[in-house]
């Protein structure tokens, strides 16, 4: 048995669902890194004020990362 043959629009929609995905995840891990840097310039921040109400938001929001 042969390797079975797909119809090219077939093969076209395979690679553009892996393109997409593939984008998706990037852009997912790029969105989670800038969030923890974010959230911890802002704990910082809220150190620094000595804002307990700011401080507990955004620990929580980097815990639910």
């Amino acid at each position: 048995m042969g390797r079975p043959v797909y119809p090219a629009n077939q093969l076209r929609g395979f690679i553009n669902t892996i393109n997409d995905l593939s984008a998706d995840l990037v852009l997912q891990e790029s969105m989670h890194h800038f969030n923890v840097e974010l959230y911890n310039a802002k704990i910082e921040e809220s150190l620094i004020e000595k804002n307990e109400e700011k401080f507990m938001m955004y620990t929580t929001l980097l815990k639910e990362l």
